[in-house]
């Protein structure tokens, strides 16, 4: 046994260890099912008030009755092309067509026609009878919001078909107002579109008549500028004046070619001899000349031969080649002089063309210019004529519409009066209700939880303290017609209400006596070497079962032959004299540190155990605090560690008073003690720190009044599979709990 201060290592889990622990446990899903376990009832009352609620709420809905009817929409089949609607006008139109079914003309009409005033009068408390009465603007309001109320309608994709739906309470009003905005439509809708297209036939009929006399006077002035600027064709086909400065052009090509090719024949000429000329002369007289004058030149070739010069013969024949020689010069100048003329007419040809294109041009651009405003003329004739004949077709196409619109609207199927409601689904809403209230409690009780911090099993005890659990103590279960020493009810020695906390004793076979012999072990193994002798036990505030711990404790080590002396050290408020039907004014704890001379015998109230002896409190000292860390308490303790094997000390809570910190460390080993469902997270780490402060050896905790269904997973299946084990080996398990074992200390009878 140690008396003095130690330091040294705190036991408990390492920090890496417990936010291990801590990740594990947010992770896991057996925290989740202890949590719904935990808080079951919370889930229990949610799932039952909403399924109450939803099966109320089903049942008191008024049942809603839906029908329908579907129309086709047909286009104009007599509509041209030019006219014909595209994917996306089509669309259009059909939005169209279900706006003006829904607009108040088409729902009032049909109100009126399937008699919806007498019920909105019916409804208002009014005279039915009159029915011909004129209906008041409050009255219209109500039909119209009787017909848009559960009305409906829809366009079926990728064709014309609309569907008309209406939801209401009144099976047959349904299938009657339908089936009358079918009709009032097909009929509102014939002289609708009938309007519309004599509407649109009168507009284009005024719009014909201007244009068409716009038509007339955009011809006439066409005509009167054509004849004012001479204008006989304007095309390049049938343009006069185009088309002879297109002939002056091509004379003037030719004769310019023609002159060229005379001007060459006159250098020609000019340059070659008269006997050239002769030769390549078009003449056939001048060449008839040059063959005689060739022969005449050969005779007298030959003539010179045998005669001379003046011979008769000679001279003869000189004089008949001179004389050809004439003729021929003759011919050869008339030649020249025709090339020469022929090219000069050739060159005065030329010119004149040459004049006549330019004062041709000329003309040609005045031309153009007049041409260009009358082309504007022609087009702007064109135009009025082309939209008077466009809107010509237009008025006979909407002439022939206005007698076919009421082709367009073909009824596919009329609206029946419905058998069966749509709604509300009863099965469905009630499965719906459960749902959400399986939904809403766990998430209620996931919020009850994150808000309490209240200790319930020894995992979340360990998670929260760092501190190692020596035992998860059940709850402790009474015993009732068990009397001991006369039985009696009143808190005496002897009766059941003070016996049952002595679980180990009186039940030996129940988990909470095995749970204290596992506490038992614990402690003894934690250091096997020198097991602790003086253990202190103490808890954060009272009513957390310390006093029933430490007592039953003391008679599982004495139920090992040991000698332990049992102290009550909370000299405040301490209850084991109750249990034990001690007298609380005479011998005590109290008496032994305030008289050290005194020699008293302790009591061992137990028959059963007779090596279990117990010193209450005796009687209340003034100070408390100071009397236990008086060196008086220091030498006690020794004296008592010299006379038993164990020594078991039952303080104060640590939170409430500070006796218990004198009494700590002089402990070899502290046991802080919490109440599952009471000890709160903030006080058992306050009283550990505490503890840790003046360096008490706090061995662990052990966790009081635990619900083992919410213990950790092995517990728990332990706790489902151990009937067969305990049963096998002689045990049992209470039935009965009770928490008086828990919160007996706290009470003094009498007092």
């Amino acid at each position: 046994m140690s008396l003095e201060p130690q330091a040294g290592p705190r036991p408990g889990l390492p920090a890496d260890n417990q936010s291990r622990i801590l990740a594990i446990g947010e992770r896991s899903m057996m925290d989740v099912w202890r949590v719904l376990t935990k808080r079951r009832y919370t889930v229990l009352v949610a799932t039952i008030l909403l399924t109450a609620l939803a099966i109320w709420h089903a049942y008191r809905t008024p049942p809603v009755y839906e029908t329908a009817s579907a129309i086709e929409i047909k286009p104009s089949s007599l509509n041209s092309s030019s006219m014909a609607l595209q994917a996306d006008e089509d669309t259009v139109a059909l939005q169209t067509e279900v706006e003006v079914i829904q607009s108040d003309s088409v729902l009032f009409q049909t109100a009126q026609s399937i008699g919806l005033i007498r019920l909105v009068r019916q409804t208002e408390g009014k005279d039915t009878a009159q029915a011909s009465a004129p209906v008041t603007s409050q009255e219209r309001g109500a039909m119209l919001g009787i017909m848009k109320q559960g009305l409906s309608i829809t366009i079926v994709p990728n064709t014309r078909i609309l569907t008309i739906r209406y939801r209401g309470t009144n099976p047959q009003l349904a299938a009657a107002i339908v089936n009358g905005l079918v009709d009032t439509y097909s009929d509102e809708g014939l002289r609708i579109s009938f309007e519309r297209t004599t509407h649109v036939s009168d507009w284009l009929e005024r719009q014909i008549n201007n244009l068409k006399q716009d038509a007339a006077d955009a011809q006439r002035q066409l005509a009167d500028y054509q004849r004012a600027h001479n204008i006989v064709g304007t095309d390049q086909n049938s343009n006069l004046t185009l088309q002879t400065l297109e002939k002056i052009s091509t004379d003037l090509d030719d004769a310019e070619a023609d002159r060229i090719m005379k001007e060459a024949r006159l250098r020609d000429f000019n340059a070659m001899k008269p006997d050239m000329m002769a030769l390549t002369s078009d003449d056939p007289a001048l060449a008839t000349l040059y063959s005689q004058l060739t022969d005449l030149e050969n005779q007298r070739a030959q003539m010179a031969t045998k005669l001379g010069p003046k011979h008769p013969a000679m001279q003869q024949i000189d004089f008949e080649i001179a004389k050809a020689q004439a003729q021929i010069n003759k011919e050869v100048d008339l030649a020249r002089r025709q090339v020469q003329d022929e090219y000069q007419a050739a060159v005065q040809l030329e010119d004149a063309l040459r004049g006549r294109l330019g004062a041709q041009e000329d003309a040609a651009y005045k031309l153009n210019e007049d041409v260009a405003q009358y082309s504007m003329l022609r087009h702007q004739a064109e135009l009025t004529r082309s939209l008077y004949d466009t809107l010509q077709t237009n008025l006979k196409e909407a002439t022939i519409n206005a007698g076919m619109a009421a082709a367009n609207i073909t009824v596919i199927d009329r609206a029946e009066v419905p058998l069966a409601p749509i709604s509300p689904k009863r099965s469905k809403t009630s499965l719906l209700g459960l749902l959400a209230g399986l939904v809403i409690g766990c998430v209620l009780a996931f919020a009850m939880e994150s808000i309490d911090d209240r200790l319930r099993t020894s995992e979340e005890v360990e998670n929260a303290s760092s501190l190692p659990s020596l035992a998860a103590i059940p709850h402790l279960a009474s015993v009732p017609g068990w009397k001991k020493g006369g039985g009696r009810e009143d808190g005496s020695p002897g009766s059941p209400q003070a016996l049952q906390q002595l679980v180990t004793l009186w039940d030996p076979k129940s988990n909470g006596a095995e749970a204290y012999r596992s506490m038992r072990s614990a402690l003894l193994l934690s250091s096997i070497d020198s097991p602790p002798r003086v253990i202190v036990i103490t808890s954060s505030f009272p009513s957390e079962g310390k006093t029933t711990t430490a007592l039953n404790l003391a008679i599982v080590l004495a139920q090992r032959g040991e000698r332990v002396l049992l102290v009550d050290a909370d000299l405040r408020r301490g209850s084991l004299y109750h249990i034990f039907g001690l007298p609380n004014q005479g011998f005590g704890l109290s008496t032994v540190l305030s008289h050290p001379g005194e020699d008293a015998v302790l009591p061992a109230p137990l028959l059963e155990l007779p090596t279990l002896y117990v010193l209450p409190t005796g009687p209340r000292p003034p100070n408390p605090a100071e009397m236990l860390s008086s060196n008086r308490m220091e030498e006690q303790m020794r004296e008592w560690a010299l006379q038993f094997d164990r020594i078991v000390v039952d303080t104060a809570p640590l939170l409430a008073v500070s006796d218990t910190q004198a009494m700590a460390v002089r402990a070899d080993a502290v046991v802080l003690v919490a109440r599952a469902g009471v000890t709160r997270k903030r006080a058992l780490i306050r009283a550990r720190d505490l503890l840790w402060r003046v360096n008490a050896p706090v061995a662990g905790v052990v966790v009081n009044d635990v619900d083992m269904r919410l213990e950790n997973f092995y517990t728990y299946r332990y706790g489902m599979y151990a009937k067969d084990y305990w049963y096998g080996y002689g045990y049992r398990q209470g039935t009965t709990s009770s928490s008086r074992a828990y919160g007996y200390e706290d009470e003094e009878k009498g007092e």
